[in-house]
């Protein structure tokens, strides 16, 4: 998948492996960590802290306020480019290899680390975002991390000495020493050691240089590195780590009030998870986890300050909230306030009891005249992030080889629910004698169906897909949604579009779209909506 480099307008790739694959990465990793002399020499540097067992942030602070004991006056701050896509893989592995003498591991490692995508073809030009060749590891991997610290091993070694201090989290480093013109002399060396491993670094003592990347100077001017803001005594949370955290506060209080206002409207406890006490459980969630990430931080005037800004978020919130239930009577302030009435609990009814689905069906096989279909469904400013488990949503599905792609959408359901409708309309429209391949990418679906899982929502849809597969061949298999497979972007932008008409007040009961309809890449410019129309 591709994620946008924050304040760039440049790419990342990051490596989604299946299951199968992380299990066997993990287990290889474990057994280089746990069976490898060399590997726990490279782990035991104690500058070094990203990637490493029992290691981590804490331990780089620590060694940074040990260096400003020891008389550390200046520094360097920089960050390794593009470590991770410009790692020699193949330098790694031939280091390893002296140490391990099992060709038949070896090879699985190397197996392991090379990096194949099965939606390459559909990248496009992104493809270059990830890992080729021999050059590069995969982002996400777990292997990942130790590969870069090997690499980095004697860079470690090297650093750390004559009254220099290098602590390096991963692709970050700083250096610290008595003087500026040694601190300089290290990081000019430092950049001729990562060029002999291929790698470049920003260069702070370069006057265009990107700050956020790199710095220097006297380290009474303080500096930020691992998340906080240090100087000689003091160490915060950083400018950056703060603003994130009043952002996500902020957030909360946008939901809260757009649940309380669609509880209010709707006459409906549950039209909306989040409501006043909800809302403040989540915040106060948000608060201890980033305090406790944050805990090694000695400034309690930054706490205080940052307490005196939540207040003040909290107080215009309480006041918002007595003013929206001033007029409204004991049964709406209660629903505003998050305590469910009892009322607005659906009823139950015997004739849709939870059952198990059957296991009497007909087995899969493959042949000439096998129909694959994508599906997908989607519910439009809803799902659990947002608050809602209902509202406006979407189902579309797409014929393999026969640009022909059907959507269609509903009012007040589930995502759940537009997902199966996808699966259940796709069969109703196939060939009775052909065996189905449906591709989704719907946890619910997929496991549910491959499980013969027990159902308790969407009974009589369940119902259909139970008598089909007793009827037909079908297979459902789940794959990752929105990682540039192109059959799966094209439902998701159709059913996301059926959504949306639904949302408009458009009678949007079935949407065909036939027009030499062709799947393309999430990363393309083509767009779908000059070739669909609503039918009404």
């Amino acid at each position: 998948m591709l994620k946008q480099k924050p304040g760039s307008t440049s790419k990342r790739g990051i490596v989604m492996a299946s299951v199968h694959n992380r299990i066997v990465e993990r287990a290889l990793l474990d057994c280089l960590q746990d069976k490898c002399s060399f590997v726990r020499q490279v782990l035991d540097i104690p500058t070094s802290i990203g990637g490493v067992p029992y290691r981590s942030v804490p331990h780089g602070l620590a060694e940074i306020q040990k260096s400003f004991e020891l008389g550390a006056n200046w520094f360097a701050r920089s960050d390794i480019t593009g470590f991770f896509d410009n790692i020699p893989r193949g330098t790694v592995i031939t280091e390893l290899s002296k140490h391990i003498d099992d060709e038949q591991f070896m090879a699985l490692l190397k197996r392991a680390t090379t990096v194949v995508l099965a939606n390459e073809t559909a990248l496009g030009d992104d493809r270059r975002c990830f890992p080729m060749d021999e050059q590069g590891v995969a982002q996400g991997s777990p292997l990942s991390p130790l590969f870069g610290n090997i690499l980095l091993h004697e860079f470690d070694r090297r650093f750390n000495g004559r009254g220099i201090i290098c602590v390096r989290f991963i692709d970050d480093f700083l250096l610290l020493g008595e003087t500026e013109g040694n601190v300089a002399k290290a990081f000019v060396n430092a950049r001729k050691c990562l060029a002999e491993l291929g790698l470049t670094c920003h260069d702070p003592y370069d006057p265009a240089a990107n700050r956020a990347k790199s710095a220097r100077g006297h380290v009474s001017a303080g500096f930020d590195f691992l998340g906080y803001r240090i100087e000689p005594g003091l160490m915060q949370p950083s400018l950056k780590a703060r603003q994130k955290l009043l952002a996500a506060v902020n957030e909360h209080f946008r939901i809260g009030r757009r649940g309380i206002n669609d509880c209010i409207r709707e006459l409906d406890s549950l039209a909306h998870r989040q409501r006043y006490a909800q809302t403040l459980d989540m915040i106060d969630r948000v608060i201890k986890g980033w305090g406790n990430a944050f805990g090694y931080g000695n400034s309690s005037a930054t706490s205080s300050d940052i307490d005196r800004q939540i207040n003040a978020k909290l107080k215009a919130f309480r006041q918002w909230f007595a003013r929206r239930i001033q007029p409204l009577n004991d049964e709406q302030r209660r629903r505003a306030g998050g305590v469910c009435l009892l009322v607005d609990i659906p009823t139950k009814r015997l004739d849709e009891l939870p059952f198990q689905l059957s296991r009497d069906r007909k087995r899969f096989r493959r042949s000439a005249s096998t129909v694959t279909v994508s599906t997908d469904g989607s519910l439009l400013a809803g799902g659990a992030r947002r608050g809602r488990e209902k509202g406006p949503g979407g189902w579309a599905y797409f014929i393999h080889g026969n640009d022909h792609g059907v959507s269609g959408g509903c009012s007040d359901v589930t995502n759940n629910h537009m997902e199966l409708l996808a699966v259940v309309m796709a069969l109703r429209n196939m060939p009775a004698e052909s065996p189905v391949h449906i591709r989704t990418d719907s946890r619910y679906v997929s496991d549910t169906f491959n499980s013969f899982g027990t159902v308790r929502s969407n009974l009589p849809l369940w119902r259909e897909l139970e008598a089909s597969a007793a009827q037909r061949q079908i297979k459902i298999e789940w794959i990752k949604g929105h990682i540039g497979d192109p059959f799966n972007e094209l439902v998701d932008r159709l059913a996301h579009q059926a959504a949306k008409a639904v949302a408009n007040g458009a009678r949007h009961e079935s949407k065909r779209v036939a027009r030499s309809l062709k799947p393309t890449s999430r990363h393309s410019d083509e767009s779908l909506s000059d070739s669909s129309a609503v039918l009404s």
